[in-house]
């Protein structure tokens, strides 16, 4: 049986559901807010896991997609929130350490912590692929250093992931910014620790789908729109990005294949600049990144993966 680990009103779960059940392929589908919302009990000296009374069996083979759960309707309070998140990250790590399967496509973080921004910059410069201008610090004036280096024109983004949360019923986003001079000379000599980048002159966004040595790719047309220059994830609704498919050159794809592997990463979602000279610049990889609805650009990921997992179902 194949189980997939995945999330609530995750599209490219949905999408590789689809395939299987054309397939008639025999799957479990568990979401973390499963853990939340139905009977659960681990027996760690036994091994077994419970899900609404019924024990969890063994698997041929266990895709892990994703797992995040919001929390905020257990509460709102931010220090109890952490509390709880990194309760539910323990909970996690119990569930997937006790689970018996032959094969994961995708080992959890949970299991092996996934790779961070600035290892991951530090592994594809070793692996030959350039990269922006970067540095990490909480200095007013190692930044202003930085800032005037690389001509007035740096970005600010997160050490880790985006960080979403609720306010007055409001949902809010942390995404990548322009630093003004005035935001360095306004702010305190010492600030919380921030990765800082050159802002690279883009000619086009390129989103590439890694999985298991094949790529899928599309170009995104961000450069051109005020809203979505910096960040092409704030999405302008009223004047869409253009979209299309885009083939990376072979000499890019042996670098970005030996950086997955060495990474030990089987999927993720790549994000590339190409600037106006030609050159490829990597940002980072996002193992758990969005891939879905791609059908229309003549990348059908979701097919494959689940050619993948029923082939695997041994």
């Amino acid at each position: 049986m194949i189980l997939i680990l995945s999330e609530k009103f995750d599209v490219p779960t949905k999408n590789v559901v689809s395939e299987l059940k054309v397939q008639n392929a025999d799957y479990q589908i568990i979401c973390g807010a499963d853990l939340l919302e139905k009977s659960f009990s681990i027996d760690i000296k036994k091994n077994l896991l419970y899900l609404n009374n019924k024990k969890i069996g063994n698997f041929n083979i266990v895709w892990y997609r994703r797992w995040l759960y919001s929390l905020f309707e257990f509460s709102n309070n931010a220090k109890e929130h952490e509390y709880l998140k990194r309760e539910f990250g323990e909970l996690s790590s119990n569930f997937m350490f006790n689970l018996s399967t032959k094969k994961w496509l995708n080992i959890p973080p949970f299991i092996n912590p996934y790779p961070s921004k600035a290892c991951q910059l530090k592994e594809a410069r070793k692996c030959g692929l350039k990269i922006p201008n970067t540095m990490v610090t909480n200095n007013s004036s190692a930044l202003k250093k930085f800032y005037l280096e690389n001509k007035q024109n740096i970005i600010s983004k997160n050490l880790s992931d985006p960080y979403f949360f609720k306010k007055n019923e409001e949902q809010y986003a942390t995404y990548t910014t322009h630093v003004e001079k005035d935001d360095i000379e306004s702010g305190k000599p010492l600030f919380f620790p921030s990765l800082f980048q050159n802002n690279i002159d883009k000619n086009i966004e390129i989103r590439a789908f890694y999985f298991l040595g094949q790529f899928y790719s599309y170009a995104i047309f961000s450069s051109n729109n005020v809203q979505t220059n910096i960040d092409y994830r704030i999405y302008d609704y009223n004047h869409p990005n253009r979209i299309m498919k885009y083939e990376l050159p072979k000499h890019l794809k042996m670098k970005l294949t030996y950086l997955m592997e060495k990474l030990n990463l089987h999927t993720g979602s790549i994000d590339i600049i190409k600037n106006k000279n030609e050159d490829f610049y990597f940002l980072e990889v996002n193992p758990q990144g969005q891939f879905g609805g791609l059908k229309e650009y003549g990348l059908n990921i979701e097919k494959d993966i689940a050619n993948y997992l029923i082939e695997n179902d041994k």
